[in-house]
């Protein structure tokens, strides 16, 4: 026997409406406002399906609730053998109304996608979602009226923030990234008369202009076999201007011409000295053409400073598991003398 078709609970437009209207209310009332990062793939790996050079080019204000009222959920704070892991994570609560209005509408995107971003000004902390539900109330009244957003903190991994909001787009600014290699070779194109840069290794398409940040004592190759390098030779200079300036002396760096720009083989390498001063600014120019490059920073060399990561405790937790474990017995973990 079918149900009794006088009673309709589940197509009354109205009565749906009514009940999105106060589930909006009450997250507006209860909740909190929070920045939501949709992601940009860059360079998606079409075999492992995933891409190692996301940025986020776009904030969006909204307001959520956080369904945690006794913390946060996940395995919390621990010792690994990789250090002090935190592996908080959190669900909240977001209107699909307000989804649509304040971020599907702009980025034409229908709901909110794993590997977006939420950054929660209340603990100061960016979360990661890995799960979006959109059936967590099972249709009430016939619709669904929210997300259920599960989310764990964020590990940053180079990721390129752009947002236009300074304090989301500089969080991450204090994190030490380096290229851990002897030799670290770049390639260069001339695009729309200026220089485009990058790594061999990074995927992704090439950057304009970009900021270098070398570390004295280590090699760095630079490829200008490409075409529209003629004509457009690589140096470095003091200042921006080779009229202003002077390539660099040999006190500074050791730079080394092979070939000529625009043939195959050509290549300009430079060795940042070791005598050279500490965070000094030099810069990386076309000796035809004004405005092309961009600054490159001498850093001290590994070898003279310890890389501390500001955001690890490790160095902390080996101070004090060194005054823990007595190294001067024969066997610390068992019976001495034995």
């Amino acid at each position: 026997m079918a149900k009794n078709y006088y009673f309709e609970n589940y197509e009354n437009s109205m009565e749906q409406s009514l009940i999105e209207d106060l589930v909006v209310e009450s997250i507006q009332i209860y909740g909190v406002d929070v920045w939501y990062l949709p992601r940009t793939k860059v360079a998606e790996d079409d075999i492992l399906n995933e891409d190692d050079l996301p940025t986020f080019d776009d904030a969006y204000l909204v307001e959520m609730y956080v369904k945690n009222v006794d913390g946060f959920e996940g395995e919390g704070d621990f010792l690994s053998k990789f250090g002090l892991q935190i592996r908080d994570s959190i669900t909240m609560t977001m209107a699909q109304r307000t989804y649509e209005l304040e971020v599907g509408m702009i980025t034409e995107v229908n709901r909110p996608r794993e590997g977006d971003l939420i950054y929660l000004p209340l603990n100061n902390k960016f979360f990661e979602l890995q799960h979006v539900e959109h059936e967590a109330i099972f249709y009430q009244i016939g619709s669904l009226q929210t997300y259920d957003l599960r989310a764990e903190l964020f590990e940053y991994s180079g990721e390129t923030f752009n947002t236009g909001d300074v304090v989301i787009d500089n969080y991450f600014d204090k994190i030490n990234r380096f290229v851990d290699t002897e030799s670290t070779a770049f390639v260069a194109e001339v695009r729309s008369g200026v220089y485009y840069v990058k790594e061999v290794e990074d995927r992704g398409d090439l950057l304009v202009q970009p900021t270098l940040q070398l570390y004295k004592g280590e090699t760095y190759t630079f490829d200008v076999s490409h075409s529209s390098m003629g004509g457009y030779p690589i140096s470095f200079y003091t200042t921006n201007s080779p009229s202003t300036g002077v390539v660099l002396p040999s006190t500074t760096a050791n730079i080394v011409y092979s070939g000529t720009p625009g043939t195959t083989g050509a290549t300009v390498s430079i060795t940042p000295a070791l005598t050279a001063v500490n965070d000094v600014i030099v810069h990386y120019i076309s000796t035809t053409t004004l405005g092309m490059g961009a600054t490159v920073t001498l850093l001290a060399s590994k070898l003279e400073v310890e890389i501390y990561d500001e955001l690890a405790d490790n160095t902390t937790i080996e101070t004090l598991g060194d005054n823990i474990v007595d190294f001067t017995q024969n066997n610390p973990f068992g019976e001495d003398n034995f």
